[in-house]
């Protein structure tokens, strides 16, 4: 038996604002299935912000102060919201995190007692042509002495951070800062050129922000705060016929060497106006 899918548009919803969809059967009498008119649509607005931390040797009693969203769509309690994972894939639970006030405003303050790093490297070995022939990890004493056609590349123990948070209404993507939740602290805004626009609504802006790192350790240690990315995006449609516009903003690490600790100044970028901008409201 084959069955023929119709779908009706818009204009042919009933005046009860119901969608019908026939199913015509060869030899039997048409079915009629009736769907309200949002039926399979979707339409969602999302922030996500996303770091890591890497240390290539253990450190204890740490204090992190990141940047971290701030408006009001981002709730209270964010904090609580945060997914942390080591390298392994394992999720953390004995951080602690939360949102205090400091002297540039209000930050995410992520604390552990104990935080466990490797001195680790990836030994990367090349053809004459270029192309990878190996990639092994290997420890500091494993570190040949002849690196022809080899690259060495550290491999710190990495643990990542993670939030979101979806809400009800469209997000102000083409011109986020002021208008949206975004980055705080944040100083030193001005626009700039878009290296690689999409469109005419791409517009990009440069700002600056802060971190800080304190620990203890008995040896030398170098600890990063690897690039804090920050996007939102709004997407809307039906099953893989979706539409987009999104914003998305990123800042250099902090690399904490040599017995320096506190406070870091980060640059960052704003790259906002991408996508679709003629979709339907929420």
């Amino acid at each position: 038996m084959s069955v023929l899918f119709v779908w009706f548009p818009q204009s042919n919803f009933s005046s009860s604002g119901l969608l019908s969809l026939s199913f015509l059967c060869r030899s039997q009498p048409s079915a009629f299935f009736f769907f309200p008119p949002d039926f399979a649509y979707s339409h969602t607005s999302t922030y996500s912000y996303t770091t890591s931390i890497s240390t290539n040797t253990t450190i204890e009693n740490a204090t992190f102060h990141l940047p971290f969203p701030a408006g009001t769509d981002v709730d209270a309690d964010a904090a609580s919201d945060l997914w942390i994972y080591n390298d392994d894939g394992t999720e953390l639970t004995t951080w602690d995190a939360s949102i205090v006030q400091t002297a540039y405003g209000p930050m995410l303050r992520l604390h552990v007692d104990r935080l466990v790093g490797q001195d680790r490297y990836v030994l990367w070995t090349y053809a004459p042509n270029g192309s990878v022939l190996d990639r092994e990890q290997i420890g500091p004493d494993e570190i040949p002495a002849n690196m022809t056609n080899k690259e060495l590349s550290p491999d710190p123990t990495r643990y990542s951070i993670a939030w979101q948070q979806s809400v009800d209404h469209d997000i102000d993507t083409r011109y986020p800062i002021g208008n949206a939740s975004f980055l705080a602290p944040l100083g030193n805004v001005s626009s700039s050129n878009c290296e690689y626009a999409w469109d005419d609504s791409d517009a990009c802006w440069e700002f600056t922000t802060v971190a800080a790192a304190t620990y203890d350790t008995p040896t030398e240690a170098i600890v990063t705060v690897d690039e804090i990315r920050f996007e939102a995006w709004n997407e809307w449609g039906f099953w893989l016929s979706n539409s987009f516009n999104t914003f998305e903003a990123g800042t250099t690490p902090a690399i904490y060497a040599d017995g320096r600790q506190g406070w870091t100044q980060l640059d960052g970028h704003l790259h906002a106006g991408m996508g679709r901008y003629d979709g339907p409201a929420r």
